[in-house]
C-alpha cells in the first residue's frame, strides 16, 4: 500500500461533494491520512532493515518487519522526549503522526465528532508533507528512526 495513494483517497474523500462533504467523508478522509502516515512509518522500517527493491530483498522478511508497528507503542515512542536526538524533519513527523492518531481515534470512535472540510484538508496537506520529509531524510537517520521504533 502506497502512502501516496492513501492522501489521494483522503483528498477524494473531502472532494466528493466540495459544497457540503458528508461527515462519513470527512471522517473517513481524517482516519485515511492517518494510515497514510502509518503506512509511510512501516515502509520506511521495511525498506530500511531489509531493503527496499524486491530484488534486494526477502519478501517474507520485509512483510515481517512491515507489520510489526504496533499503533499504540508507536504512538508512545513518537512522544518520547528521545526524540529530540532525531533529525527535525523526523520529529516533525513523530509529532504529526501523534495528533493524526488522536483525530484517527476521535473519527472512528466518537459518534459526536464534527470535522470540517478545511482543516481536514490541512491535516492532509500536512501529513503529505511529513510523508515526503520522511522519505526524504538520509538513510541513516531513517534506519535509526526505524530501530528507535522496534
Amino acid at each position: 500500500m502506497q502512502p501516496t495513494d492513501l492522501i489521494e483517497t483522503a483528498r477524494g474523500l473531502v472532494n466528493l461533494n466540495q459544497d457540503n462533504p458528508t461527515q462519513a467523508n470527512l471522517n473517513r478522509a481524517q482516519s485515511t491520512a492517518y494510515y497514510a502516515m502509518f503506512h509511510a512509518l512501516c515502509l520506511n522500517c521495511a525498506d530500511t532493515w531489509v531493503g527496499s527493491t524486491e530484488s534486494d530483498r526477502n519478501q517474507p522478511v520485509w512483510q515481517q518487519i512491515y507489520r510489526a508497528p504496533n499503533h499504540k507503542i508507536t504512538k508512545s515512542k513518537c512522544r518520547n522526549s528521545k526524540m529530540s536526538r532525531f533529525t527535525k524533519s523526523i520529529q516533525d513527523f513523530a509529532s504529526k503522526f501523534v495528533d493524526l492518531q488522536e483525530k484517527r481515534h476521535e473519527a472512528d470512535y466518537d459518534p459526536l465528532c464534527k470535522l470540517n472540510r478545511s482543516d481536514v484538508l490541512i491535516d492532509i496537506a500536512n501529513a503529505e508533507t511529513a510523508i515526503r520529509n520522511l522519505q526524504d531524510s538520509d538513510l541513516r537517520n531513517r534506519t535509526a528512526f526505524a530501530v528507535w521504533l522496534q
